[in-house]
């Protein structure tokens, strides 16, 4: 059965270690009632009925303690304007922590500033999975890219952001190789960035 990647769920490893690391999933931004069912955010905008330029033009209201799940399914743009509205949001404090899968492995070149936070390059693909309603079970596809698990943690104070940092170490570490170095959110990049690409890095875009 041919699945069009915009109905993909996430893998149930990357929910399960998100809830994991966070404790539950307050929010989701990019999600469907299908999808909610496996990622089980207790509010989610419905990419059915709002457009992506609908999501990111609008303020996101995240419930709860504010913590965040968003995974694109596809495509390096959509994901890239995902992750600089999550971003934003996150800077304005209407999200405190977030866990973020990138389908796309694009989205890591696109997004340069992921790397200022602990990133998990897993072992192998991550395999997203699609609701079979004739079987009522969820089934796995096999990716044509590798995939990324990237975390926003608490900013304070300190001892929750470090211990936010640690659980996402020990959640993901069986998944993938976690990078997060001492030049973790050094801004230097931005002018490398303007030099090879001509123009500064949008995060509006």
């Amino acid at each position: 059965m041919s699945v069009a990647k915009c109905d993909l769920a996430p893998p149930k490893d990357v929910t399960l270690g998100a809830k994991s690391v966070m404790g539950a999933i307050d929010f989701d931004p990019y999600s469907t009632n299908q999808i909610n069912t496996l990622v089980e955010a207790a509010r989610f905008y419905d990419r059915e009925l709002y457009t992506l330029e609908d999501i990111v033009s609008k303020e996101w209201d995240a419930p709860l303690q504010k913590r965040a799940f968003i995974g694109a399914p596809a495509g390096a743009v959509l994901t890239r304007r995902l992750l600089n509205k999550t971003l934003k949001e996150y800077r304005k404090g209407n999200i405190n922590q977030a866990i973020l899968w990138l389908a796309h492995n694009e989205a890591l070149i696109r997004s340069p500033w992921i790397w200022d936070f602990p990133v998990c390059i897993p072992f192998k693909r991550l395999r997203p999975c699609w609701y079979d309603d004739e079987l009522d079970v969820y089934r796995t596809v096999a990716p044509a890219d590798w995939s990324a698990i990237f975390f926003l943690p608490p900013p304070s104070p300190p001892a929750l952001f470090h211990s936010a940092v640690s659980r996402f170490n020990n959640t993901f570490n069986p998944v993938g190789r976690i990078v997060f170095n001492e030049y973790s959110g050094d801004s230097d990049w931005e002018k490398s960035y303007k030099v090879a690409n001509k123009k500064p890095y949008n995060y509006h875009s």
